[in-house]
């Protein structure tokens, strides 16, 4: 009689739950499920208030009325929308009359995607993303070719893949595959991003393995790796590079390689580390002026020279009642003098004993490294968080396609300071400012391949408001 009664009171409870909202339906099922383990409801039971649920919610509630295909387990939708006033001032290196820019700008951005889970071990999702930069999905107010127009409102996939969850794998806890244009998991301590701008979504596979309580109780380690695709992934044939046919070529690759431990010490307190190694695997035709090297225009057409060794490191502990974070990373290209000493080439150059004499004046600096605070954190309303950063990005350490774009334009050849803080107005809405200031290593370093060479002085002040939802 009594258990009876207990099914009787689920059933109507559960319908009135489910009645009302679909969060309070899930709930219900959640319910539901815990009652049949202790044996008060038998499986045939909890099918039918379950049904009885569903009829409800698709006949008495407008959001039952949304189809989803029924092979969609779960349905995430997210995104994020800023305005932004940004102030650049940029000093050309070497100094010309014409090559400094002041200018001030006032910018948008718009983020919208879905993660749609279709079984317990694959999901396929995508981003929407306003501009078409790989490493800046901002646009300009006013940026069309009329006041008021829509012509520079142009949408455009940043992510489009399909992911691969499994365990037990090779022993791990988790394995994660991505295939397609992607977000990456690799860590990457930094304002905006570090070595790897915030706003690259990288285009090929990647894969990621976790073992968990290695050593410490509360710790993971986390084997990354990642196979990206650069350029002329289909070249058409007949179309000639340098005196060879283009017709046959590889794409160009990036491979990239992290084993991330991170632990926690504490309740307040932990550590992570991550050597990782970044590298071009590229073929010689890609070179587009094979016969002359020095005439190359630009570092994005520039693939090799690169096998970058870095190790990013972060602490967090507590300081009063809110976290401090102390990170680093230090890097070194094993190929440094060879890419600083090309990119520095002036494009006049062209004799041999031009070339010869451009590279032996060339000061060539191998390093790449950050170092930076962190305080506060942003989860409610009234939590803020202030950042210090400093950076030195040597012009032969890196490659400008991945930089963050925001710090010496993205540059080589630049070191200097980041400043940053962030306040919640909610737990949703948030105002950032943001001060990038750098300046050239090699002083006066000629003009040659230009993403080699950063700017004489480069200042950005950026002011934005943001809603995540």
């Amino acid at each position: 009689m009594i258990k009876n009664s207990l099914r009787t009171l689920v059933l109507l409870g559960s319908l009135a739950i489910g009645a009302g909202s679909i969060a309070c339906a899930q709930d219900s099922g959640a319910l539901i499920d815990a009652l049949v383990k202790k044996g008060i409801l038998n499986d045939q039971e909890a099918e039918d208030i379950r049904a009885d649920l569903g009829r409800d919610f698709a006949t008495q509630t407008s959001a039952g009325k949304l189809d989803i295909a029924s092979n969609i387990t779960k349905l995430k939708i997210s995104g994020d929308a800023r305005v932004r006033y940004q102030n650049d001032n940029e000093q050309a290196n070497p100094a010309v009359a014409a090559g400094d820019k002041d200018r001030n700008r006032y910018r948008y951005r718009i983020r919208f995607g879905a993660l749609a889970d279709l079984g317990p071990k694959w999901s396929a999702g995508f981003r929407l993303e306003t501009a078409s930069g790989a490493t800046s999905t901002n646009a300009d107010l006013g940026g069309g070719t009329d006041n008021f127009d829509k012509t520079g409102d142009v949408v455009y996939f940043g992510q489009a893949y399909l992911n691969y969850r499994d365990s037990d794998l090779l022993g791990a806890d988790a394995l994660d595959l991505r295939l397609g244009k992607l977000p990456h998991k690799f860590f990457n301590p930094g304002v905006n991003g570090f070595w790897i701008d915030s706003d690259i979504n990288f285009e090929g596979v990647a894969e990621e393995l976790v073992y968990n309580d290695v050593g410490l109780k509360e710790s993971t380690l986390s084997i990354r790796a990642g196979q990206f695709v650069l350029n002329d992934n289909a070249p058409i044939a007949g179309v000639t590079s340098g005196s060879a046919v283009n017709n046959t070529v590889e794409p160009s690759m990036l491979l990239m390689g992290q084993v991330e431990y991170a632990a926690k010490v504490n309740t307040t307190t932990s550590l992570k580390a991550a050597p990782t190694i970044v590298a071009f695997a590229a073929p010689s035709a890609h070179d587009r002026s094979a016969n002359t090297p020095t005439l190359q225009a630009s570092d994005t057409a520039v693939y090799n020279d690169l096998a970058t060794v870095l190790l990013p490191f972060e602490y967090t502990t507590a300081l009063g009642e809110k976290p401090i974070s102390f990170y680093a990373t230090h890097g070194y290209n094993i190929f440094g003098d060879d890419r600083a000493r090309r990119l520095g080439v002036p494009v006049l150059a062209v004799t041999p004993v031009q070339v010869a004499a451009a590279k032996a004046a060339t000061q060539a600096d191998s390093n790449i490294y950050n170092l930076g605070v962190r305080y506060g954190e942003n989860k409610f309303a009234g939590d803020y968080q202030l950042t210090a950063e400093y950076r030195h990005i040597g012009n032969g350490s890196f490659s400008s396609l991945l930089l963050d774009s925001d710090f010496n334009g993205g540059l080589l050849n630049g070191e200097g300071f980041i400043l940053s803080g962030v306040y919640s107005w909610t737990p949703a809405i948030t105002s950032t400012v943001t001060y990038f200031n750098s300046f050239n290593i090699e002083e006066n370093r000629a003009a040659g391949v230009s993403r080699g060479n950063g700017f004489g002085e480069a200042h950005v002040l950026q002011i934005d408001l943001s809603a995540k939802f």
